[in-house]
């Protein structure tokens, strides 16, 4: 007993898609579109386990927003939103499995400044075709709180801070609750217990309980961001995770380790510009994945011009956002020297890369990419300032050259 109480794909890709796997390692190519017929505005960010993917399809819908996600399965709907924490979409899945169900973590957004936000939701399912919602699983903690329980002065208590600070110029007087995102709920057998990995901005954190109603008790989240510290796994780092980091999808195993991806973000400004960059690499967990071994410090999964978002606000300000967002990773089912990422491109289509996994193992043994080196300012390859990151350059003199190219 686990709790008491998108899109078809583009055909042509597809067999296309089949070819090239079957050809070459180390190629980006888009691997789903959305299906405009459908009214599908874009499909991105899939979740996969057990042989089962699931993908985020944005769609119009009539609030403020113009639109809002659902997920599909194999071009069917699976969940909509259905109750007021979700009603304005449902992103961002994790998928995992405990016995014969599959547990779908998400990020269930209200547009309600004050009251609403990103939340952590659960549903469960045995087949994809009837699904169980369990409601939010994750803190609802506003911000005034939070801060309070980790206190003024410590790193998160900065943070928050300043969030609520810039929330309030535009919506004086409000207390709104954090966001906390980028979750996944994975049972671990050598601990007995339950690990939910999240994102209370800027970082990554884990929350161990015995039961998944526990993650329903405002006491028990008292309790976790009272020691916040001591639960978070990883902090932004170096220039391109600056901002803020997440995780993939769940870590999976691959050789005997635990392997995973992580996403950084990096902010630039400049007058009437925000730009930001949303790029990805490869981690190693330890196997109860509550602390990260070793981290491929230079950006793996990286966005084109292609893969950009521009929003203008009122007063003509731009924001541009370049995103690479993997959210799926696993050995190639047609090569298995071969490591297949899939990744939300620009929040519009999905697309796949190949790595050669003897190389990313290799490389999350280098001691340059220990843990230790994450924060860590050395003389990397930054890219110039102006433009998009092109190639990713490894400390290890013996990386392959086949992994320094990433726009192919």
């Amino acid at each position: 007993m686990i709790v008491s109480d998108d899109e078809p794909p583009d055909r042509e890709t597809r067999e296309k898609t089949s070819k090239l796997i079957t050809m070459v390692q180390d190629k980006r190519w888009p691997s789903l579109l959305p299906d405009k017929s459908k009214g599908e505005i874009a499909t991105c960010n899939p979740a996969y386990c057990d042989g089962h993917t699931i993908h985020r399809v944005r769609e119009d819908y009539k609030n403020i927003y113009g639109e809002r996600s659902v997920l599909k399965k194999d071009g069917e709907t699976i969940l909509t939103p259905e109750y007021k924490y979700e009603k304005d979409g449902i992103e961002d899945a994790r998928l995992s499995k405990k016995g014969d169900t599959y547990l779908i973590t998400y990020v269930a957004f209200n547009e309600d400044i004050e009251n609403g936000g990103a939340k952590i939701a659960l549903a469960t399912t045995k087949n994809f075709k009837k699904t169980k919602r369990h409601g939010i699983i994750g803190p609802q903690m506003r911000y005034e709180e939070a801060i309070d329980l980790v206190g003024p002065n410590s790193y998160y208590g900065k943070h928050w801070i300043r969030e609520l600070e810039g929330i309030q110029k535009i919506h004086p007087g409000i207390d709104p609750f954090i966001p906390d995102k980028d979750a996944g709920l994975e049972y671990v057998p050598e601990r007995k217990q339950w690990a939910l990995l999240h994102r209370l901005e800027p970082a990554i954190q884990i929350a161990y309980a015995d039961k998944i109603s526990d993650f329903r008790k405002k006491k028990f989240w008292v309790e976790h961001i009272r020691n916040l510290e001591k639960y978070t796994i990883l902090k932004p780092g170096i220039w391109w995770a600056k901002e803020k980091i997440g995780i993939g999808g769940l870590p999976i195993d691959i050789d005997g380790r635990k392997i995973g991806h992580i996403h950084g973000v990096e902010k630039r400004e400049s007058e009437g510009l925000t730009q930001y960059f949303y790029r990805g690499t490869f981690a190693e967990f330890n196997p109860q994945i509550d602390k990260i071994i070793a981290i491929l410090r230079d950006p793996m999964l990286l966005p084109t011009d292609k893969d950009k978002l521009i929003e203008t606000s009122p007063n003509g300000h731009i924001t541009e956002k370049y995103v690479n967002f993997p959210t799926i990773l696993k050995v190639s089912p047609n090569d298995i020297s071969a490591l297949l990422t899939i990744s939300g491109w620009g929040d519009e289509k999905e697309g796949s890369r190949t790595h050669n996994k003897e190389h990313i193992l290799k490389e999350l043994s280098d001691p340059h990419n220990s843990i230790e080196n994450w924060n860590k300012e050395v003389q990397l390859a930054q890219p110039p300032r102006n433009i998009l990151p092109t190639t990713t350059v490894f400390k290890n003199k013996n990386a392959p050259l086949l992994l320094s190219n990433f726009n192919t």
